[in-house]
């Protein structure tokens, strides 16, 4: 029983570990982002065992949990608290997973989102970056496994994300847009005032897997207003779980803060 606990113990603070590691070890080297996102997969999907499927970080999780508890009660304090310690860290890490497949669930297979089809702000200091996606604009394709070009499946998921009115000069938009910026821990790349008015480029990079998205503001004055045009791309990746639209949504609302 001792062997058993501890056996399951470690396999499920390997699973736990597995998760929480898939990121760092994508940034230091130690396999590529891909590969990362993999591994949570193959501890986190269910594997077929007969007629159902059995998902081995919760099965192990639990078994571990269950051993724990008993050796507990035989005389074995030490491997029970560890085995119960790790299933207790499995489950944790295990809602990671759960969230990501709740998200791409809720969210469309994109991830360039704008503000602006017809015209996209430009990424122009990213474009040269490390990257797969491409800098232009792809609204008019289609959307892996669906009829849903990217500009409808962004249309129909997230209709509040459009251009933004707001009181205040050009020059005093874009301090204000720089400090938001910044707030949001995004990275300046360049920033180029023309007749047309301001185009702010920033970078945001995701502290577990280190996924870089440019961020790019563009301010129009009307008048003694300014128009606030955005869009949000991950520079690698399919889907970005909503993130993009999360993010553009996010910048709105501390600028309509900043600006009411």
């Amino acid at each position: 029983m001792r062997i058993l606990t501890l056996l399951l113990g470690l396999a499920a603070l390997g699973c736990a570990l597995a998760i929480a590691l898939a990121g760092p070890g994508s940034q230091m080297g130690w396999w590529t982002w891909g590969e990362g996102l993999s591994l949570i997969r193959k501890v986190s999907a269910p594997v077929e065992v007969g007629p159902v499927g059995v998902p081995p970080l919760f099965t192990v999780a639990a078994l571990a949990g269950i051993t724990g508890i008993a050796s507990l009660f035989m005389s074995a304090r030490g491997i029970g608290l560890f085995a119960i310690a790790a299933a207790v860290a499995a489950f944790a890490a295990g809602q990671v997973p759960l969230k990501m497949r709740a998200d791409f669930e809720a969210n469309p297979f994109i991830h360039d989102i704008t503000t602006d089809f017809d015209n996209p702000p430009q990424i122009i200091a990213g474009a040269d970056k490390e990257r797969i996606n491409p800098p232009e604009y792809v609204g008019g394709n289609l959307v892996p496994n669906s009829e849903k070009t990217v500009r409808e499946a962004q249309e129909e998921a997230f209709p509040d994300l459009t251009p933004r009115k707001v009181n205040a000069s050009l020059d005093e938009t874009a301090e204000i847009v720089r400090v938001i910026l910044s707030d949001m821990n995004m990275e300046m790349l360049d920033e180029t005032l023309t007749d047309d008015g301001w185009l702010l480029e920033a970078a945001y990079t995701s502290k577990w897997f280190g996924f870089v998205d440019d961020f790019v503001v563009r301010l129009t004055p009307e008048g003694s207003m300014t128009i606030v045009n955005v869009r949000s791309k991950s520079r690698v990746g399919g889907s970005d779980l909503g993130a993009n639209a999360a993010r553009v949504r996010a910048f709105f609302e501390k600028l309509e803060s900043a600006t009411s």
